[in-house]
C-alpha cells in the first residue's frame, strides 16, 4: 500500500523529471529517435503527466491542459510518426499562451498569481505592471510557438533541434532578465512613491526650501530636506526633535504611511542620485571645513557646523547647543594635523564661553601653536562675536581631554 510521502515523493520526482525532459526534449529527439520509437516516447511523457495530474487537476485550467497533452502522448503512443515528436515544444507553448491569455481575461493575470505567492500584500500600484508583463508573456509564447511549429512543419530537424534547445532558451533568459531589471525599478519607484507625494506637501511648508524622499535603508523611508532661513531658525529654537515633529505631521498629511522614518537636513538639495547615500549616511560628527588660511604663525579656519551634526540630537534635543569640550576636542584634532600636536591636553588656562554655537553657524577656528611654551591657543567666531577660546598645554604627558 502506497503512503502519502510515497505518493508526494513520487509527484515531486515526476514534476522533476517532466521539466528536466522539456529541457532537453529536442535534443533526445535529434539523438534519440534512431534508437527509440515515438509510441515509446509517448509512453514515457503520458506517464508522468499522469503521476502529476492529481496536482495539476486542483490546479485553475490544469484539468484540460492535462487532457490535451495526455491526447497528445496518446497520439504519439498509438500513430507512431516519428514526425509528430516534433510537435511536443509548440504544443506547451501553446498551452502557456492560452494560460496566460485566458487569466487575462478571467482574472487575476498569471504574473499577478505568481507575485502574490512571494509576495501575498502585493501593493495595488503593482498590479498594473503584473497585468503588463502577462501581455508580454503572452505574446512571447505566441512567436515562440509559431516558430517551433514552422520548424515543426518543414524545417530541417538540426534547425528544429538548435532552435527548441537553445535559441528559445536564450530568449527566455533574456526575458527573464529584462523583466527582474524593470521589475527592480518598479519595486523602486513603488517604494519611494510615499515619499515622494510626502515631499511635495512639505514644499509649501514655510519651513521647508525643498525635499526628496528616499530610502534610509533597509526600506526605511527618509526624507532629505533643505531648510528655509525660518527652517534654520526653527532647528536653532525648537531642535530636531521639535522641527521633525512638526514637519513629519505635515509630510504625512492623511497618510500615516507616508510619515519619513529617517531625515536629512542639509543647506542645499544634493543631487538625486546621492539622495539615498545621503539618508543611509550617518549623521556627521565634526564641523566642514569649507576654506582655510594662515596669518602669520595662525591657521584660521573657516567652518560650517552642519544642520544635523550628530551631537545636536543629544545636546540638546530641543535646544541644540556644541558642547564645550567637543569643541576643544575640534580644536586639538585640527591642530593635530596642521602642527603635528597631540590629540590630548594635560592642562587649559583662560578657559571662555561667551557664545553659543548652533546648528548651521559659520565659524571661524583660530589655531597658534606656542613651540617654546608647549601651549595651543585656540579660539571660536561667528563673525564679530566671540564664542569661546583657551590655552591648551599639550605635550607627551597623559591628557585629560581627548579628540573625539
Amino acid at each position: 500500500m502506497t503512503t502519502p510521502a510515497a505518493a508526494s515523493n513520487s509527484r515531486k520526482l515526476a514534476n522533476l523529471l517532466l521539466v528536466v525532459v522539456g529541457v532537453l526534449y529536442p535534443f533526445i529527439v535529434y539523438f534519440g529517435s534512431d534508437h527509440v520509437s515515438a509510441p515509446v516516447f509517448g509512453l514515457i511523457l503520458g506517464s508522468l503527466w499522469l503521476v502529476r495530474a492529481p496536482a495539476l487537476v486542483r490546479q485553475p485550467g490544469g484539468k484540460w491542459m492535462l487532457a490535451v497533452t495526455l491526447a497528445y502522448c496518446t497520439v504519439l503512443a498509438f500513430g507512431g510518426h516519428d514526425h509528430l515528436l516534433r510537435w511536443y515544444p509548440s504544443l506547451i507553448c501553446a498551452l502557456m499562451f492560452a494560460a496566460f491569455a485566458l487569466s487575462l481575461k478571467f482574472g487575476p493575470p498569471m504574473i499577478e498569481r505568481f507575485a502574490r505567492l512571494i509576495e501575498p500584500d502585493l501593493p495595488q500600484a503593482a498590479v498594473p505592471y503584473t497585468r503588463k508583463v502577462t501581455w508580454v508573456w503572452v505574446a512571447f509564447f505566441a512567436i515562440n510557438g509559431t516558430c517551433s511549429a514552422l520548424l515543426a512543419a518543414w524545417g530541417p530537424l538540426s534547425w528544429w533541434t538548435f532552435y527548441n534547445g537553445v535559441l528559445a532558451y536564450v530568449a527566455l533568459g533574456t526575458l527573464f532578465a529584462v523583466e527582474w531589471l524593470c521589475r527592480q525599478r518598479m519595486r523602486r519607484r513603488i517604494r519611494h512613491a510615499p515619499m515622494n507625494a510626502a515631499a511635495a506637501r512639505l514644499a509649501s511648508h514655510p519651513w521647508v526650501e525643498d525635499a526628496r524622499g528616499g530610502n534610509a535603508g533597509k526600506n526605511a523611508p527618509g526624507m532629505v530636506v533643505a531648510l528655509t532661513a525660518s527652517g534654520r531658525l526653527a532647528l536653532q529654537r525648537h531642535g530636531r526633535a521639535g522641527v521633525t515633529a512638526e514637519l513629519g505631521q505635515h509630510a504625512a498629511g492623511d497618510d500615516a504611511l507616508a510619515t519619513p522614518l529617517a531625515w536629512r537636513f542639509v543647506e542645499t538639495m544634493p543631487e538625486a542620485a546621492r539622495i539615498d547615500l545621503l539618508l543611509q549616511a550617518p549623521l556627521p560628527r565634526i564641523a566642514a571645513v569649507r576654506a582655510e588660511r594662515t596669518e602669520g604663525g595662525t591657521h584660521v579656519l573657516s567652518l560650517e557646523l552642519p544642520l544635523d551634526l550628530a551631537c545636536f540630537s543629544d545636546h540638546f534635543p530641543n535646544a541644540p547647543v556644541l558642547p564645550g569640550v567637543l569643541q576643544i576636542a575640534w580644536a586639538l584634532e585640527f591642530a593635530s594635523s596642521r602642527f603635528g600636536t597631540p590629540t590630548t591636553c594635560h592642562g587649559m588656562d583662560q578657559l571662555k564661553f561667551q557664545h553659543l554655537l548652533r546648528p548651521g553657524d559659520r565659524v571661524a577656528l583660530s589655531l597658534r601653536h606656542d613651540t617654546t611654551r608647549g601651549r595651543l591657543h585656540f579660539a571660536y567666531r561667528v563673525g564679530d562675536k566671540a564664542c569661546s577660546s583657551a590655552h591648551l598645554r599639550v605635550g607627551t604627558v597623559a591628557g585629560t581631554v581627548h579628540a573625539r
